[in-house]
């Protein structure tokens, strides 16, 4: 899932020349704005969109019509919606009668990126629902007005088309927080297939103008606005209690079974461990082109780039595990603000590992948690999780190796100091508890503190906001005993302030190896074990449950990064980098 910051703060890495996928070091020299006072009348919540759109794929032209009905938080006589830059509003009324105190900014110069700004006529008393009846239209065939700078989230054209809720097609506020339900009439050329997510049945309606009217409701309040249209291949799948509705471009179907069978185990699995999502049974799949954002999900649809149909590319099951993930962590529960991504993508990411876990073992799980650390400590210094969304820019690799990966680990951990029981408890109670609302990273501590029976609030500011990570060592000595056994007697020590949590400690010997969970308060613990075989080594931490730091660790993470910068166009600091692992790594020879 994409969670994009707002507009102005995204077009923040462009100007500063950093390319399309802005690094972390663009924001090393520019801090993040200081906390700025919420724009004049965007204090309001809007409740409900009836929207009619028309999509005319061989203009590339998008026209649309919607009565919008907002309930202001504070007595105002304005009011403010984003909307994208290549869209023009043609005309606003409220109460029937037409309102000219309109002002749109489609370039972004203001703190809230392209946006309208509509004077009522008169103060709307706080409280008081009103509706506005707002028509806008304009072509949308590139970035251009959007929230990336090279990529689409929204595109009207022959080959398919395809909108996005980020893209900002229809005006909203409050990214990914501001819930509402919706009546959307989608209007195509007749032969055109639309899919979308709806509570009630989808029965096309073919006009005598050569057009079909789709319509589309949702009677619980979401994050609206996810469809896509064209001439389709469109096959339904059926795994579980789901169904999954593909609708892919002709010669893209070789990759429906396989995907149909990751999601749908996906699906099964996040159901059985969290409970039912909130979109219902029908998962829609819909395949955009490789100029669009590479995965996008709303409630119920996944969007997808051709490249993950390519035949020639290898399947992601991974990525796409994550993707569907956000159905619980995003979209059954939503953002309170950019700021609390934490809940969602790296929630989403641990679920995606929790699957993996389940289903390796030996060799391969070993791997899977060894990269998963890895991927989680690349990056660790460069901010702290609840930093990250204001500091770094989200598509960038320091952003994903912060938020998701550790991100993932963080809930690894919480896993591993509360138990697997109460865990799967709190997360169960999360998601029954702001199932349909929104929730911040404070009400997930709230809650968990609850769930354990304690106050849980040095687990948050050690790892979610703290940086740094503990680095063990092991001192023993080793007895031989009159029946002939060994007797292992040492100490785990690391050097992390307060440091509260259970930590795996196994002994190595010939012939077998035991292993005891030790729980740490503070900087050191002893540990004694007994037996059989002559002991060979002391291993902490063997299954990589913890993030921590060690020599083979350091290289591994060095080299890691020069990857991902040179992914990012980072050569100079790339080769630093890599050259780092190599000085590294002789040494520790």
């Amino acid at each position: 899932m994409l969670v994009l910051k707002p507009i102005a703060v995204m077009l923040r890495p462009i100007l500063l020349s950093c390319g399309s996928v802005a690094l972390a070091l663009c924001f090393f020299e520019s801090a993040a704005p200081a906390q700025q006072p919420p724009v004049a009348g965007s204090r309001y919540d809007v409740t409900n969109y009836r929207i009619e759109v028309q999509l005319n794929p061989d203009e590339h032209v998008l026209r649309a019509g919607a009565d919008i009905t907002f309930v202001p938080q504070d007595a105002t006589r304005s009011i403010v919606f984003e909307l994208n830059g290549s869209l023009h509003v043609d005309g606003v009324e409220k109460d029937g009668h037409a309102l000219t105190g309109v002002v749109q900014d489609a370039v972004g110069a203001g703190a809230l990126g392209p946006n309208v700004r509509i004077d009522l006529g008169q103060v709307v008393p706080a409280g008081q629902p009103a509706t506005l009846r707002i028509r806008w239209s304009g072509a949308l065939t590139s970035p251009e007005g959007g929230p990336l700078a090279n990529k689409r989230l929204a595109y009207v054209g022959p080959e398919g088309s395809y909108l996005m809720y980020a893209s900002r097609w229809f005006p909203f506020h409050d990214y990914a927080a501001d819930r509402a339900t919706s009546e959307i009439t989608v209007i195509v050329p007749t032969g055109v297939q639309v899919g979308g997510i709806s509570d009630e049945p989808v029965t096309p309606q073919v006009d005598k103008t050569g057009t079909t009217r789709f319509r589309f409701v949702n009677k619980q309040p979401v994050l609206i606005g996810n469809f896509i249209a064209g001439q389709y291949v469109v096959k339904s799948l059926r795994y579980g209690k789901y169904e999954l509705q593909f609708f892919v471009k002709p010669g893209s179907e070789n990759r429906i079974s396989n995907y149909g069978e990751s999601m749908g185990r996906a699906l099964e699995f996040y159901t059985n461990q969290y409970g039912a999502p909130t979109f219902g049974s029908r998962f829609v799949v819909a395949q955009t082109d490789d100029e669009a954002i590479e995965a996008y999900s709303g409630p119920g649809i996944l969007f997808l780039a051709s490249r993950f149909f390519d035949a020639a590319r290898p399947a992601s099951d991974e990525r796409l595990q994550r993707e569907v993930a956000y159905q619980w962590w995003g979209q059954s529960i939503g953002l309170k603000s950019f700021d609390d991504a934490w809940i969602s993508q790296g929630l989403a990411e641990w679920s995606a590992f929790a699957l993996r876990e389940s289903t390796l073992n030996g060799a391969q799980l070993d791997a899977a948690q060894r990269e998963e650390q890895e991927r989680a400590l690349t990056f660790e210094q460069t901010s702290s999780i609840v930093r990250a969304p204001a500091a770094l820019d989200d598509q960038s690799a320091a952003y994903q190796s912060i938020v998701l990966y550790k991100g993932a680990m963080v809930f690894r951990m919480l896993r591993e100091t509360l138990g697997k029981d109460q865990f799967n408890d709190l997360l169960r109670q999360f998601l029954d508890q702001y199932r349909n609302k929104s929730a911040s990273i404070d009400d997930f501590e709230r809650l968990t503190s609850k769930v354990a029976g304690k106050n849980m609030r040095y687990f948050f500011a050690q790892w979610v906001e703290g940086t740094g990570v503990p680095e063990f060592n092991v001192d023993y000595q080793i007895i031989r005993t009159r029946a002939g056994k060994f007797r292992t007697r040492g100490t785990v020590r690391q050097n992390f302030e307060n440091l509260h949590m259970p930590v795996e400690l196994t002994l190595r010997s010939e012939g077998d190896s035991q292993t005891k969970t030790l729980y740490l308060d503070g900087r050191s613990e002893d540990f004694d074990f007994e037996s059989n075989g002559q002991p060979i080594a002391a291993e902490v931490d063997p299954n990589d449950k913890i993030l921590r730091m060690s020599d083979e660790l350091k290289v591994s993470i060095v080299a890691r990064r020069g990857i991902e910068l040179f992914r990012e166009g980072q050569y100079a600091e790339a080769q630093q980098q890599l050259e780092s692992a190599l000085k590294l790594d002789r040494n520790n020879a």
